[in-house]
């Protein structure tokens, strides 16, 4: 696993760097037997803990599935060396719970570390007051405020990441139905020009040929000659205008890829993407390459969720009858897991589209394989 180390990991790990060389030469000047080896390898323990579970991806991340476990063994770690170590020599070790209660928002509500972190302080210094027989409220005080600082600098931050990330995501939702919007206008355009090129060009070119072939039964000669080929002209045009007309009513398409590259683009940072759509295949129906956006999105986002994948493979083709579509991850399944608000709301969205879907367990992964209507898509890519 290649560890990650954004600017807040790394200022613990640095804080915790000088606190564990400064107790280990503190430690080294003092005269008689000292327990070099058990605080150091407290230390060691302490900062390894701190690095894994600062790592997002990490099964042992404080939000992974071991992190909550984890959690309570660097807080073990600083107490022990509290035990351990002389406390008039290492007043300064209570660095190393501020550390850990940086750790709280990650976990719990801010309220709720703010009392984990009163009872972390109290209990430090309670302890430490024991083993030294003097009172330590003053540096108590203080050191919880340094505490309760961290707990609230470090829920800043985890709100300031999240807000960013929330206003990345409507900011691709924003592109895509732009995307759908201009397809949606471009549609709307062609029918209404179909509609004034049939309603008014048309009209005038049918009175014209009705107007035309009075004319030629009512002449001779050179000027019957001159009306015919008139005549035939205005046919002509007239056949012109109907098949411009069709073609403008037929639907142009909407690129499939296209449309799910804002999606993919969201997912990028936590997911390696596996994509095998033809790069022709489009869907004509705006509906419902709509509900095709909000169906991968949904499956991308249950994937970072609930599966702790690192790939994601989309996959669709044209068949006989149908667009189908597979979407699967490399995850792992929870044994007693159940369907959630998300795949109910795939499962209806491919149900207004008059489609199918199949949730399935492959490799112990979730797959989900749909099926819409071939109606719906563009001909031109079927015959492809």
């Amino acid at each position: 696993m290649k560890l990650k180390f954004p600017l807040a990991t790394l200022a613990g790990v640095i804080t915790w760097l000088l606190v564990a060389l400064l107790t280990l030469y503190i430690l080294w000047q003092l005269p008689g037997e000292q327990p070099i080896f058990s605080v150091s390898l407290l230390l060691l323990l302490f900062g390894l803990c701190f690095i894994l579970l600062t790592q997002e991806e990490h099964p042992l991340g404080v939000t992974g599935r071991y992190g909550r476990y984890l959690l309570w063994l660097p807080l073990a770690c600083a107490f022990a060396l509290l035990w351990l170590l002389p406390t008039r020599h290492f007043d300064y070790l209570a660095i190393l719970t501020i550390i850990w209660v940086c750790l709280l928002p990650y976990v719990m509500s801010q309220q709720r570390a703010f009392l984990l972190t009163l009872l972390v302080v109290a209990s430090w210094f309670s302890l430490q007051a024991w083993l030294d027989q003097r009172s330590l409220w003053i540096t108590a005080s203080l050191y919880a405020a340094f505490h309760f600082f961290a707990v609230i600098m470090q829920s800043a931050i985890l709100a300031e990441q999240e807000a960013k990330q929330a206003l990345a995501a409507k900011n691709l939702e924003l592109q895509s139905a732009q995307q759908l919007l201009l397809a949606a206008s471009r549609e709307s355009e062609r029918l209404r020009i179909a509609r004034d090129l049939h309603d008014l060009l048309g009209h005038h070119l049918t009175a014209l040929t009705i107007q035309l072939q009075v004319a030629s039964y009512q002449s001779t000669g050179d000027a019957k000659l001159q009306v015919d080929n008139s005549l035939q002209l205005a046919r002509l045009l007239l056949t012109d205008v109907r098949e411009a007309v069709s073609t403008l009513r037929e639907p142009t398409g909407l690129n499939l890829q296209q449309l799910l590259k804002p999606v993919f683009a969201e997912a990028t940072y936590a997911l390696q993407l596996h994509i095998e759509i033809p790069p022709d295949l489009t869907v004509a129906n705006v509906l419902q390459a709509q509900h095709l956006v909000m169906i991968v999105r949904e499956a991308m986002s249950n994937t970072l969720k609930h599966a702790k994948a690192s790939t994601f493979t989309i996959s669709a083709k044209l068949q006989a009858t149908c667009l189908s579509l597979r979407l699967s991850d490399n995850g792992k399944l929870a044994q007693s897991w159940q369907p959630g608000n998300g795949l109910t709301g795939i499962r209806e969205r491919v149900a207004e589209c008059a489609g199918e879907i199949e949730i399935v367990e492959h490799n112990g992964a979730l797959l989900l394989q749909i099926s819409l209507p071939r109606e719906y898509t563009n001909a031109e890519s079927l015959t492809g």
